[in-house]
This record gives structure tokens, C-alpha cells and sequence, in this order.
């Protein structure tokens, strides 16, 4: 079935080669591949997701970092009864100019940002109730990733915010956006790892998730990183995910 799987998914054409993909188990497809073209991600998804119908039981996770550029989905987060989020909405005929390219796509928030100092983690999954529910999948995203931070050094990571995100205090380190379709997963986390000075004096007259860009930051600005910290962070953070979703 694995084999077949791979067939039909024919990789080359997304700029894959055999050394990116692993299997974890007999149902887990791990594809790693730093500094992918957003479109060439963008459209192995979507084939992931369509070929996950006629194979349910399988799941492709996803590793990767981007070249720069900017993501826009279907909207900002939005309050609940009661709550008040001062947020600002994106419009892009608001900034012609753009020093990245800008990407219009399906998954949940705004704004957001990618480069190639990220560590992105696109999970594509089915989801069942009674084992992996949306609120879990994203729970233990989170969850994992900040474990792997605070082995590293990083205090006070918390999911303790109003707005979906990881946080540091008032200082926001990973987003997250997840698509649905066919009960099937797609996009995921970005987590900022190494500080990248070209987004960020883009971002200066933009509002990622609707917030002040003053509001990122990034892992080495709050501890010392691995050597090869992108792959050392992949390493320990997959393999609790895979554990976790047996």
C-alpha cells in the first residue's frame, strides 16, 4: 500500500527527491524539506489531501521552511461571546508594493509571514473524533513544540493567550492555521527559530494575524540554538508526534 501511495503521489514533479521522504511507521509518511518553493508545498498538499480519500489510514506530516514570502487566509481570528480582540485586517490592494511575494490561501487567520529561518509543520491527516479531533491536533502541536523549547532553555511558553498562537509572555513565537477538507488537514505551524532581518523590516508597516510585528519574536532571541537548529528541532519534536498519533 505504501508503495502505491507513492506512486500515485509522484513527487519529483513537487521538487521532492527520495532522500526527503522517510516512513515512521507502516502508516506515516515524514517529508522534510527546507527552503521549499511555497507553491510546489502548496500544491503536494493539496494532492496529499486528495489521495488520503482512497487512503485513509495514512498521513503525510510535513517539515519544512519557505522562501520569503507572505499568506493570506480566510480571515482574522474571531472573538468570542464577550471578548474583544483589537485586531487589523489585511487588505492587500492596501500595499502595492510588497517586497514578497503574497500568497491568497485556505486556511484559518490572516496575515502571516514565512522564511527560511522557520521550522513549518504542515500535518495532513483525516480526523477522527475519538482520536485525533481538531482541538487535539492543534493542543498537541503546540504542546510538543514547546517541550522540545523548554528542553532548549526557553521559559514560559504558554498556549495561555487569548489569540491562537505560542507564546513567551507577550511575545508570540509560532502561529498556526489549519485547512479542512474532505475531514482531511492540511497547513499547520509556522514557528520562527532564527531571527530573519529582511522580514522583519518588511514587516514593520504590516500586521501579522492582525497584530504589531513588534509582537514577534524569534527562538534565538530567547536562547542559545543547537547547531543545524531547524533539524534539531525536527528530530526531537516528530518523534513525539508520531508516538502521540499511533
Amino acid at each position: 500500500m505504501n508503495l502505491q501511495f507513492l506512486n500515485l503521489l509522484s513527487v519529483d514533479r513537487f521538487g521532492l527527491k527520495t532522500e526527503n521522504l522517510s516512513w515512521a511507521d507502516e502508516r506515516t509518511l515524514v517529508v522534510k524539506k527546507w527552503n521549499w518553493d511555497y507553491q510546489k508545498a502548496w500544491s503536494f498538499q493539496k494532492e496529499a489531501v486528495r489521495l488520503l480519500q482512497d487512503f485513509p489510514r495514512l498521513r503525510v506530516l510535513i517539515a519544512c521552511s519557505h522562501p520569503h514570502v507572505f499568506t493570506n487566509g480566510r480571515g482574522l481570528q474571531k472573538p468570542r461571546k464577550g471578548e474583544v480582540l483589537e485586531l487589523k485586517e489585511f487588505r492587500a490592494e492596501d500595499y502595492p508594493t510588497l517586497p514578497f511575494p503574497l500568497k491568497q490561501i485556505e486556511r484559518g487567520g490572516g496575515l502571516t509571514f514565512h522564511h527560511p529561518g522557520q521550522y513549518i509543520f504542515y500535518p495532513i491527516s483525516k480526523l477522527n473524533p475519538a482520536s485525533l479531533s481538531l482541538s487535539k491536533m492543534i493542543d498537541e502541536i503546540f504542546l510538543y513544540a514547546g517541550e522540545v523549547l523548554t528542553a532548549w532553555g526557553v521559559k514560559g511558553i504558554s498556549t495561555e493567550n487569548k489569540l491562537l498562537g505560542l507564546w513567551v509572555g507577550e511575545k508570540k513565537i509560532a502561529s498556526m492555521g489549519i485547512a479542512i477538507e474532505k475531514l482531511t488537514t492540511f497547513h499547520g505551524m509556522a514557528l520562527n527559530l532564527v531571527t530573519d532581518q529582511k522580514m522583519r523590516e518588511a514587516l514593520r508597516v504590516l500586521n501579522p494575524c492582525g497584530l504589531s510585528s513588534s509582537t514577534y519574536t524569534a527562538v534565538d532571541e530567547l536562547t542559545t540554538l543547537p547547531n543545524d537548529p531547524q533539524e534539531a528541532f525536527h528530530q526531537e519534536f516528530i518523534k513525539r508526534v508520531i508516538h502521540a498519533w499511533k
